[in-house]
């Protein structure tokens, strides 16, 4: 049994005794569960609308969501409009009996018009009256069980963490859990998509995506791949300072980064260090280092990617590099590479000593 199953199959068991729990957890359900956790209804919302897609797995699982839905439908919290009708629109697409007389109770109790509709479609999409197994509300302590897998997140480390900065774009969710293990987080957030209309009129897409966060690691978002009903590895942070290269899908390393890459890699790492804000004089000297070895490169994408590491010393803003950069823009072979050598130096107040001064391509 995988680690994060077991353990979040062990608290669900404590906090709710009254459920039969036959079936094993796997990461994406432990995933599903924390959102259906959580108190953000957005949250709630995306796990409704994927389990939705499923249509049917493991019943546990769906018996944590019409809970969520029992919660909302007596009072016992407040839920909007749109998520609870994804919860019974999710509770009906199962077409199970089991869940026919919580549908009953909601649409006893809900004024909302729309969400009634929607609880009406549910519920005709289940044959039958309310079977003799049938799902009753109240049984789970929500607040128990999400302290259970909060502390049960807390003390359990990922067991490879040194396999962090092996992640790649892609991979499947089962083998991050596989990997780390339970994470200590799980949110639901968005990624910009295209924009898509005729014409003028266009409108910009987003997709959902699915956050797991480790302590001391960082955090991985997936994106829902329709065509396989699965989530996938889409991109990662680090706590640690591994720098995430969206153009390849992975992590990279900032130092080598900065000597080897092309045009593109240039430009990426440097979008990334001008965010980051404290730049330490290591990384500035390895910037310097490579203007000063490529500053001859008349290919006009590597150039490109040189000025914008003038932009991370200008964002450095240590004056020790003024003089080096007033060199390159005099005597760089590329036009752009020479303006922004002047500019960035401009940007740079004067220092009376320890200037950085290149010697065969090394930082003195």
């Amino acid at each position: 049994m995988r680690l994060g199953s077991s353990v979040f199959l062990s608290c669900l068991v404590m906090a709710s005794p009254s459920t039969a729990l036959s079936q094993e957890f796997t990461g994406r359900e432990h995933a599903y569960a924390m959102l259906l956790l959580s108190q953000s209804d957005t949250d709630v919302r995306t796990a409704a609308k994927v389990l939705y897609r499923a249509g049917f797995g493991n019943q546990n699982t769906f018996d944590l969501l019409a809970e969520v839905a029992w919660t909302a439908c007596s009072g016992n919290r407040t839920m909007d409009a749109d998520t609870l009708s994804w919860l019974g629109k999710t509770l009906g697409n199962t077409a199970q009996p089991r869940y026919a007389g919580l549908l009953d109770y909601c649409l006893s109790t809900i004024k909302d018009e729309k969400t009634k509709k929607y609880m009406k479609e549910a519920r005709d999409r289940i044959p039958g009256p309310p079977m003799s197994n049938a799902f009753e509300g109240g049984k789970m302590d929500l607040r128990e069980m999400r302290a259970r897998v909060a502390k049960q997140s807390d003390v359990l480390r990922p067991r490879s963490a040194d396999k962090f900065s092996d992640l790649h774009e892609s991979q499947e969710i089962e083998e991050i859990y596989s990997t780390f293990g339970l994470p200590n987080e799980v949110s639901r957030s968005s990624i910009p998509g295209g924009r898509v209309g005729h014409g003028f009129v266009k409108v910009r897409t987003e997709h959902t995506a699915l956050v797991l966060a480790y302590i001391n690691l960082g955090t991985i978002r997936f994106i829902y791949r329709e065509n396989e009903n699965d989530w996938r590895l889409v991109d990662a942070t680090s706590t640690t300072g591994l720098f995430w290269s969206a153009n390849e899908g992975r992590f990279v390393p900032i130092e080598d980064r900065i000597a080897h890459g092309n045009g593109s890699q240039l430009r990426e790492i440097a979008e990334y260090l001008i965010e980051r804000g404290t730049l330490s004089k290591g990384i500035l000297d390895r910037v310097a280092d490579r203007l000063n070895e490529s500053r001859q490169e008349q290919n006009e994408q590597v150039a490109d990617g040189l000025a914008w590491l003038c932009k991370i010393i200008a964002k450095g803003g240590d004056g020790r590099y003024k003089p080096f950069l007033l060199d390159v823009s005099n005597t760089a072979a590329s036009k752009k590479l020479r303006s922004y050598a002047r500019q960035s130096a401009t940007s740079l107040s004067e220092v009376s000593g320890g200037q950085y001064i290149p010697v065969s391509g090394q930082a003195h």
